[in-house]
């Protein structure tokens, strides 16, 4: 896939290309268990923070994240049936907005996103996970050992 993105900061510590990459990882992970949708998996952790305007508060960062991936459907840079793309369209709209959905793809999107919260030094709350996967991971991390800021590293070691 070869997508233009505007008003992105590739370089971004916080919100750029290495938080995708870890966002896909998560949500691979979790999925094993969950059985959430990979594809739409793996596009939601290109798109949820694609469209940020910088890495402050950003509320509306998630509705133009899912416009875009519109954008790119209706270009037809990638295939997705309706239903799936709407898993999509709404894990990228909501994913700060919401706590849980009930669909068990969606919620495996947002999961993978908070997983990634140590970077920004949040450990993680097993109460604000949206899957039971994602709940018992972010349990054992409390655990762990590990600096909050070391979770990528740490979750790369998980067999779930």
């Amino acid at each position: 896939m070869n997508f233009a993105f505007e008003n992105r900061l590739y370089e971004s510590d916080v919100h750029g290309i290495e938080h995708w990459h870890q966002v896909e990882y998560n949500g691979l992970l979790l999925a094993k268990k969950t059985g959430a949708d990979i594809d739409v998996v793996r596009l939601f952790a290109i798109f949820h923070d694609s469209q940020r305007l910088d890495d402050a508060y950003d509320r509306e960062h998630g509705a133009r994240g899912a416009e875009f991936a519109q954008r790119c459907r209706e270009e037809k840079r990638f295939e997705l049936d309706d239903e799936r793309f709407g898993w999509l369209y709404d894990a990228c709209r909501l994913h700060t907005i919401q706590p849980r959905t009930g669909i068990v793809t969606i919620d495996t999107c947002f999961d993978a996103d908070r997983l990634d919260l140590g970077r920004v030094g949040f450990p993680l709350d097993p109460k604000k996970m949206a899957t039971e996967w994602g709940a018992k991971i972010a349990q054992k991390s409390l655990t762990s050992g590990y600096s909050v800021f070391h979770m990528r590293e740490w979750i790369r070691t998980l067999v779930i």
